[in-house]
């Protein structure tokens, strides 16, 4: 064993099993403790999973929360595996076998990853979270989990597989979602609209306009027209002027309602082509957004039912 490790809320302490004298006095009070709280103590050559949640969230982009969970019992909660997005079992199957602890990490942005080691290999599975639908309702297969053996191992597929993964999902995701509510609104008969499920339409809109402006600037796969970019344009001045909370929305500026509700009528077709154009190839298969470590800025909260986590 290469050292004692002891997980605290804020970090996590490493004591070297090469000084002998403090190794052997801090596993005797170790021993003792574990007594006097009739637990017990299992040593092992296995890392502790806290210690590799660290490790892969300190090589990813951006900053990572780490937060650890022990199952005592060995049974991860039916809550958490019903929150798994993969597109294989991997992760969700878990509930058959020992589990004694897992770890999600956070990146503050709305993207949250499952750790987990799968007893029969000691591999490190990693996954992703379903987004909350308070924000984004997604259906079909999530990304594909990773499987590694260390650390580093898994850190590298998150980056270049997982996490690209799952923002090319997310994206269609929003693009659907706007979709369906731009087909719904020019497919009823007009003044027959319900007023409050037209403004959760456009809250819905609002919330993932950022993110596809956002996701079209960075493309890769052709350059813009002038025609185009002026579309863009037009998003971006209105969300500019747009209130930036769910308190400042629960009290427009006057007009800006009706002009935000105006142009998505009018341009919000050409929005998506152009969203389309820059960011799904034609083979239906969209391009990799880039990893960036920038969180977006927060968008007006979305109107949509469903269970929240």
């Amino acid at each position: 064993m290469a050292g004692f490790t002891r997980e605290h809320p804020d970090d996590a302490h490493r004591l070297p099993l090469d000084d002998h004298a403090r190794a052997r006095e801090a596993l005797t009070q170790l021993h003792q403790t574990a007594q006097d709280c009739q637990a017990k103590v299992i040593t092992s050559e296995r890392p502790y999973v806290g210690d590799i949640a660290h490790a892969v969230a300190e090589d990813l982009p951006g900053q990572w929360d780490v937060s650890i969970e022990h199952y005592p019992d060995g049974a991860i909660p039916a809550h958490l595996l019903d929150w798994v997005w993969e597109a294989s079992p991997a992760l969700s199957t878990l509930d058959k076998s020992r589990t004694p602890g897992a770890a999600i990490l956070r990146d503050g942005g709305g993207t949250e990853l499952l750790l987990v080691e799968r007893p029969r290999d000691s591999q490190y599975l990693i996954g992703t979270l379903l987004p909350s639908p308070d924000h984004l309702n997604v259906v079909g297969a999530g990304p594909r989990t990773v499987v590694a053996t260390t650390a580093r191992e898994a850190a590298a597929d998150v980056r270049s597989l997982l996490l690209p993964e799952f923002e090319q999902l997310v994206h269609l995701a929003r693009l659907r979602e706007v979709q369906e509510d731009l087909d719904w609104v020019h497919g009823v008969e007009p003044g027959t609209v319900d007023a409050v499920e037209l403004d959760g339409a456009l809250d819905r809109f609002l919330t993932h306009a950022p993110y596809l402006l956002a996701t079209t600037r960075r493309a890769d796969i052709k350059p813009l027209a002038a025609s185009e970019t002026a579309v863009l344009i037009r998003f971006e001045i209105l969300l500019a002027r747009a209130p930036a909370d769910t308190g400042a929305r629960s009290e427009p500026a006057a007009g800006s309602t009706d002009e935000a509700l105006a142009l998505w009528l009018e341009a919000g077709e050409d929005l998506l082509d152009v969203v389309r154009t820059a960011t799904v190839r034609p083979a239906g298969e969209p391009a990799r957004p880039a990893i960036t470590s920038v969180t977006p800025p927060k968008p007006p909260a979305a109107v949509a039912a469903g269970r929240t986590r």
